[in-house]
């Protein structure tokens, strides 16, 4: 018969057994955690490597364009930058997808808030719409190719305007010619007294936006009244059909003349004449500044002989 003392032994050899097994298990994982850790230790550092090696790549890809375009513009000289002239450049950024692309976004952009009215007024279906977008968009295109073209052949805009111009108008023909059969003879009528009375609407505008947000705004007949007040007091000679912003296609604003301001005092109210003056005087002052920056008088472009002479005895 076993003894109780036995059974304690046993009992005592099991679990020192059990403790063996279970610190040799417990050393296996520390083992496994170690050759884990110093695996991941080792692709973390591989990344590492790999990370600053594509860096010092990039940095050098970088370091070599900054050169290269620093030896290009050396190779410059400011004669040929000059003799390039404003479209010296143009070719090369419209041989890019993603300037082109753009430009393209851009001028959409703008046919919304110069041609609005005209999109409402003409009620067109979707795809007419699209189609009369497109070619607005290609008519801007086309001139400033024109322009690029000329440039190539030798043609300076500052000297041959009347040359590019006749290009520019035969080229807008072509695209007047496709609007025309998108809108039909009386939507391309109404188009072409649309565009022609660009400018006047564009200073119409800018009233209507002063006035937005005061207590006499301009209903919808006063701003057509004052259109066509405008456009029929314009100056026929004052506008030059081969300057470079007509060439372009930039319409500008109208300047506004005493004459209107006494022709629309039959329809404008008190505080919106008010308005219209002061858009006057705003013009006049950018004109005025514009002459004393382009157009210096020689009194202040440089002192005369008598005042040097003055200044010299002073000293």
């Amino acid at each position: 018969m076993t003894s109780p003392r036995n059974y304690l032994l046993i009992l005592l050899a099991l679990t020192t057994l059990g403790g063996v097994i279970l610190a040799w298990n417990q050393h296996l994982e520390i083992i496994k955690l170690n050759a884990a850790l110093q695996e991941k230790d080792l692709d973390a550092q591989l990344h590492q490597h790999e990370f600053e090696t594509k860096i010092a790549a990039l940095q050098a890809s970088a370091s070599k364009k900054a050169a290269k375009r620093a030896d290009e513009a050396s190779q410059n000289s400011p004669d040929d930058q000059r003799q390039r002239g404003p479209f010296g450049n143009m070719r090369a950024m419209m041989n890019d997808p993603s300037f082109v692309k753009y430009m393209e976004l851009q001028q959409k952009a703008r046919l919304d808030s110069s041609f609005g009215p005209l999109f409402k007024q003409l009620n067109l279906s979707p795809a007419q719409l699209a189609a009369f977008q497109n070619l607005l968009v290609e008519k801007q295109s086309a001139a400033r190719d024109v322009l690029i073209a000329a440039r190539d052949q030798g043609l300076d805009p500052r000297t041959d305007r009347a040359e590019i111009a006749q290009l520019v108008a035969q080229s807008n023909a072509e695209v007047d010619s496709q609007i025309q059969s998108t809108l039909g003879p009386d939507g391309f009528a109404q188009y072409q007294n649309y565009e022609q009375t660009l400018p006047e609407r564009n200073t119409v505008s800018r009233l209507q936006q002063s006035l937005s947000y005061t207590s006499a705004p301009l209903t919808d007949s006063q701003s057509q009244q004052l259109i066509q007040l405008l456009a029929t007091n314009a100056p026929k000679s004052g506008s030059n059909p081969t300057s470079l912003r007509a060439l372009l296609g930039a319409s500008g604003s109208s300047p506004i003349t005493d004459q209107d301001i006494a022709d629309a005092s039959g329809f404008l109210s008190p505080d919106q004449l008010a308005a219209l003056k002061d858009q006057q005087a705003t013009q006049k002052a950018r004109a005025d500044l514009a002459k004393s920056l382009f157009n210096p008088t020689p009194s202040s472009a440089a002192p005369s002989a008598g005042a040097t002479a003055t200044n010299s005895a002073k000293r």
